[in-house]
């Protein structure tokens, strides 16, 4: 790669948010997803990461990407989001695995959406609500299986043990219902087609920015 490559492929970016704590915050998880992002304002930036509250006081370049941070996964923000030609919203109480990965995916030049899900007819939940009920390293697991990986290759990927990785699996397939990892993966590309990165999961409350933005309220 050229110099002169390596200056145009740089990301730019700007995150702006009511509350410095939170901005900062996303601001790191930038950097450390896309080593060599360069921070900058919002109007020479080539991506924009903003609360909804601060759209419109900005001066955006007519070719900067935004990305809506929200504080939850609601219906309005979402779809505000998306009338607004946003590339993504991004939850602030995402688990702080799920947060990263979206971060990481808006900084690589991808959309990302959550999917906001309710009960199917049948009152069934959809495959995105039942991947809600998998930890954090199990969706991991999950997304490596539907990459085609054996147990021995996620095993190696995650640095954990080949049984610790089969433990994981089962309990994969015990909280999704099914009993083949293909049925798994197939509830996995599912939730996917339906316009998400990866879904959003309810938290005990601990490990994500929303605690931020409630305890300065």
């Amino acid at each position: 790669m050229t110099d002169q490559t390596a200056v145009r492929d740089t990301l730019t970016f700007s995150v702006r948010h009511p509350f410095p704590i939170v901005a900062e915050t996303i601001e790191a998880l930038v950097r450390a997803a896309l080593p060599g992002a360069l921070a900058t304002d919002p109007g020479k930036a080539g991506l924009v990461i903003a609360a909804l509250s601060d759209l419109d006081g900005l001066d955006l370049s007519p070719d900067a990407r935004v990305a809506v941070l929200i504080d939850h996964a609601d219906r309005r923000p979402v779809q505000e989001a998306r009338s607004r030609g946003a590339v993504g919203a991004l939850p602030l109480d995402l688990p702080a695995d799920h947060l990263r990965a979206a971060l990481a995916a808006v900084a690589a030049g991808r959309s990302w959406w959550p999917v906001i899900t309710t009960a199917d007819p049948e009152g069934d939940l959809s495959s995105s609500r039942k991947l809600d009920a998998l930890s954090g390293q199990q969706f991991k697991v999950l997304d490596l299986m539907s990459r085609g990986r054996l147990n021995k290759q996620i095993a190696y990927d995650l640095g954990i043990s080949e049984g610790t990785v089969k433990s994981h699996v089962s309990s994969i397939l015990r909280k999704l219902g099914v009993e083949r990892r293909t049925q798994a993966i197939a509830t996995f590309i599912t939730a996917h087609e339906a316009g998400a990165r990866m879904p959003v999961r309810a938290s005990n409350g601990a490990g994500h920015l929303s605690q931020a933005t409630h305890a300065a309220r």
